[in-house]
């Protein structure tokens, strides 16, 4: 067993000594330009920041752009329950989010009979020949995490709303170019347009 971890530290610092005279083999260019925070790219020895390039992506890729303000979005709601459940939860020496689901489950309707029943013959066609009997802990665990969710939401509103949180932050919105000659209705200094795209075969 020491044959085999003295070779492999061998190995080891044999790589580590081809690398290290690699590495003095080709220094880098003197005119090289230094890495900078918030810069991906030189042309001609102008910077090309990622500012730029996140902003030529995020208006190109819309998609992109969504999933990112939805992500940050999400940030967001924790960072605000981390700083005004935060206090609450270190006192009773729970994390924020064990906090949360003990306020959702106080919060949250509970789930009866009558609503496993009552989403069962709304949503036959999707249960296959499942019985009620036995498509009722798989229907009862869906309304809990429904229930929780939108418990979770009003918790998060009150919290907002009691702390005057005010959110700057806009949804991302493309920019749509409407021909002349596109069929339009209504006048044309109306303040909201709506777009509808069809598709004929």
């Amino acid at each position: 067993m020491s044959r085999i971890r003295i070779r492999l530290l061998c190995g080891m610092g044999l790589t580590a000594v081809a690398v290290a005279a690699a590495s003095a083999q080709t220094p880098p260019k003197p005119d090289a330009p230094a890495a900078k925070e918030g810069v991906a790219a030189y042309i001609g020895g102008e910077p090309v920041t990622l500012q730029e390039l996140d902003a030529k992506a995020l208006k190109t890729d819309m998609k992109l752009a969504q999933s990112l303000y939805n992500a940050r979005r999400a940030a967001l709601d924790q960072v605000l329950l981390d700083r005004l459940l935060g206090p609450e939860a270190a006192t009773r020496k729970i994390t924020v989010e064990q906090l949360v689901k003990e306020k959702a489950g106080a919060t949250a309707k509970p789930i009866v009979d009558t609503d496993i029943e009552t989403f069962y013959n709304a949503n036959k066609a999707r249960m296959g020949n499942q019985t009620l009997e036995q498509a009722s802990p798989q229907i009862r665990g869906q309304l809990s995490s429904q229930r929780e969710a939108e418990a979770r939401g009003i918790i998060l509103k009150e919290l907002k709303d009691k702390a005057g949180v005010k959110v700057t932050m806009d949804p991302p919105r493309a920019d749509i170019v409407i021909a002349a000659n596109d069929p339009t209705k209504g006048p044309a200094t109306a303040k909201v347009t709506i777009v509808e795209y069809s598709e004929f075969q």
